[in-house]
């Protein structure tokens, strides 16, 4: 079951101005289907105008409990509330909402909620072609595309990609499939500011995670790790 609340507003002029944004459209349910239908649970929605610092902005939250992904992966929080806002804003019409938020309800009683803005959600959508293309080459174990992919000071000699990538698969079996599964912006004194991409992979009984940094600027690969 899913609700949409209406916020209280301060200011008459604001509910007046946003009243006819907040009845439930058709995009805002996809979004909470695909939610679901992602990390199962229960979820409720919550829709409205926000101030902050003078400058007004259209939201749309998701709340979600009871999830059983989102409950084995405690460690995961940012980036589980970071997919569940991509979701939500590739099922949604361009500019519907200015920020979409994630509040993650624990099994624990603890709750993490994060805030997106739409510029933020698109740079991932923009990127996202070159995570499919990683995604094509380590599934195809193509060592000399993922070399070309890396930002030139970064990238590794190639004898160490193909140690790698053999010693994964030797370990665990081939990877079958990769899932993308959210987010971070990170500034690492290394390498800078990055989107930090979380995915699973799908090997033969295993399920080990993959992180792949990319550069904010170039889009160019920083670095992958197989955790």
């Amino acid at each position: 079951m899913k609700s949409i609340k209406i916020l209280p507003f301060l200011l008459l002029s604001l509910f007046l101005f946003s009243c006819g944004k907040l009845a439930t459209t058709s995009e805002d349910k996809k979004s909470v289907d695909e939610v679901l239908k992602f990390y199962g649970g229960y979820v409720e929605t919550m829709k409205g105008v926000q101030t902050l610092n003078g400058t007004s902005s259209n939201f749309f939250e998701v709340q979600i409990k009871d999830s059983k992904l989102i409950n084995n992966q405690p460690q995961r929080a940012i980036s589980n509330a970071a997919n569940i806002a991509f979701i939500v804003f590739q099922n949604q019409k361009p500019g519907a909402y200015d920020v979409i938020k994630t509040k993650l309800l624990l099994a624990d009683g603890a709750s993490f909620t994060k805030s997106f803005t739409q510029k933020e959600l698109q740079e991932v959508k923009d990127i996202y072609p070159e995570i499919d293309k990683i995604n094509s080459f380590l599934i195809n174990k193509d060592d000399n595309g993922i070399l070309e992919m890396f930002e030139p000071k970064f990238k590794p000699k190639k004898e160490l990609v193909k140690e790698t990538i053999s010693r994964m698969d030797s370990q665990l079996g081939p990877i079958k499939k990769i899932q993308f599964q959210g987010f971070e912006f990170l500034d690492n004194p290394n390498l800078g500011q990055m989107i930090l991409i979380r995915e699973v992979s799908q090997r033969d009984k295993v399920f080990p995670f993959i992180n792949i940094a990319f550069d904010r600027k170039t889009k160019k690969l920083l670095n992958i790790e197989f955790t």
